[in-house]
């Protein structure tokens, strides 16, 4: 179904949030059930290689057993590696792809890949050979990455139709989609778990939510990547040579691929100028998410451990996590935006106006009160800087908190610093040459998907030695810190008096 791309930005926008939706439904609505089925497939491996008599139900008190629950922790964070693996890996080259021959062919093929991932697991809870179980499991731990670069998909159609100004609000847009997906997917599990007493029927849910998403790209979803036009009046040998160094190249590209977003990002000279905003844009992005992208699970251990919160109610706390940054993004963030850069936009005229009164000789520019793209962009560094500061603070609160109402009240507080994902990627692209905003759009995932890697076994362990000592509230304050860090990574930024994209 060919179609051509729109030139309305809002237009091609909205479009893409249903789909946003739809792909976050799928690993949200199965996170609690795949939690059951890793820990009942490693009680039927485990007894089974024991030549145990009779195969364990899911029920059965031998699957409390510790070894058991021990191996059944090891696969949960090896699958978790594996996602992390190759969600860094296939960045690039699904920006390569997507480059190559267009956003819509990967946004109908990524919900169907994802399909594997979900099927695959449901598949081993019911398969009885282990042989075949540990292949599935692999399978789901390799492509449960195709749910995230589904996601990630839509920022670079974001970067393709949207303007400087307007980019951060569509960030934001999609952004609080992509919580609603996850809040919603958890009440639903929370009500599944409760009334229907089958494992299978949050799979369902999953692979119909990703179907959906291909289907719903298939027949709504426009192009909005443009392509230069190709005029070739070569003769047919000259076009047999090119398809013959074409190959060498092809091959060497995509042995490339991993590495060409991240050289984007290394501090490096150009024109006699050190340009050094990616990289620290990206460090401080690191460091953000090192410390935010753990505190979900932090926050379930905590309460269960602390306010013993059954599995209902952490289901119902993640609901609240996912939707108070929702109910932000939606009702607050646009004003902030819009109102935030007026503003700022009238204290530059204000400054502009003193010093031609101080008897300083100034160019007479008209300046109207709406932002202009390069303060936009300035503001937007701004926005980052203040929300992952509230981010510090809200973990730090946290870490203070002696009841679960203030730990509520502290992330009630920390909903308002989620903005940071939708303008870290604003202020990414801003900074990047014009030609290769797709490119700096995959290596902040790569930076996100090692960051989403590393955490986890950092913060995981820190966790387990703050328990031993009876202070498990302090993971929040050593998370607190590196959303401090991150701040102070970006701060150059704000002082920095440069031009935002490379001109000719």
């Amino acid at each position: 179904m060919p179609s051509q791309p729109k030139k309305d930005a809002s237009y091609s926008v909205d479009r893409l949030l249903p789909y946003v939706f739809l792909c976050t439904i799928g690993p949200s609505v199965v996170a609690a059930s795949n939690l059951f089925v890793v820990k009942y497939v490693m009680c039927r491996y485990y007894w089974t290689s024991r030549g145990a008599d009779s195969i364990p139900d899911p029920g059965d008190e031998r699957c409390a057993n510790r070894d058991v629950q021990a191996l059944a922790g090891s696969v949960l964070a090896a699958l978790a590696t594996l996602d992390g693996i190759f969600s860094f890996l296939s960045s690039p080259y699904v920006q390569s792809l997507s480059d190559r021959y267009g956003r819509r062919p990967l946004l109908i093929i990524g919900p169907l890949i994802a399909t594997i991932s979900t099927g695959s697991i449901l598949l081993a809870y019911y398969i009885n050979n282990s042989t075949i179980a540990w292949i599935l499991l692999i399978l789901t731990g390799i492509f449960v990455s195709a749910s995230t670069k589904a996601v990630f998909l839509p920022s670079l159609c974001v970067a393709d139709v949207a303007t400087d100004d307007a980019r951060t609000r569509f960030y934001s847009r999609m952004e609080a989609v992509a919580l609603l997906g996850p809040g919603t997917a958890y009440i639903i599990s929370a009500l599944v778990s409760r009334y229907v007493p089958n494992i299978a029927v949050p799979y369902f849910i999953a692979l119909g939510a990703q179907i959906g998403a291909s289907l719903w790209s298939f027949f709504f979803i426009a192009e909005t990547r443009k392509f230069p036009s190709n005029n070739d009046n070569s003769s047919d040998d000259e076009e047999e040579e090119e398809e013959g160094r074409g190959v060498v190249a092809e091959i060497t590209e995509n042995l490339e691929a991993p590495v060409k977003p991240l050289k984007l990002i290394w501090p490096h000279r150009h024109k006699g100028k050190l340009h050094w905003e990616l990289f620290v844009v990206a460090l401080s992005l690191f460091m953000t998410t090192s410390g935010t992208v753990f505190i979900a699970t932090a926050s379930l251990l905590f309460l269960s451990d602390k306010f013993n919160f059954n599995p209902e109610n952490n289901a119902w706390m993640l609901a609240f996590l996912t939707f108070s940054r929702f109910a932000y993004l939606i009702v607050l963030f646009p004003f902030i935006l819009k109102f935030g850069r007026a503003g700022y936009n009238r204290y530059l005229l204000w400054k502009e106006k003193k010093k031609q009164a101080d008897g300083e000789r100034q160019p007479l520019v008209r300046r109207d009160t709406s932002a202009k793209q390069e303060d936009a962009n300035y503001f937007d560094v701004i926005l980052a800087f203040f929300s992952v500061i509230v981010d510090a603070v809200a973990l730090g609160f946290v870490s203070l908190s002696l009841s679960y109402q203030q730990v509520l009240a502290a992330f009630a507080i920390m909903a308002f610093g989620a903005g940071d994902n939708p303008t870290f990627k604003a202020v990414f692209v801003s900074y990047a040459p014009p030609e290769h905003s797709s490119e700096a759009l995959a290596a902040l995932d790569m930076v996100f998907s090692a960051a989403k890697l590393a955490s986890p076994p950092l913060l995981g362990s820190l966790y387990a030695a703050f328990v031993e000592v009876g202070k498990p509230q302090f993971l929040f304050l050593t998370a607190g810190g590196l959303c401090a860090m991150g701040a102070l990574l970006i701060s150059p930024l704000i002082f920095a008096k440069r031009k935002f994209k490379p001109t000719e």
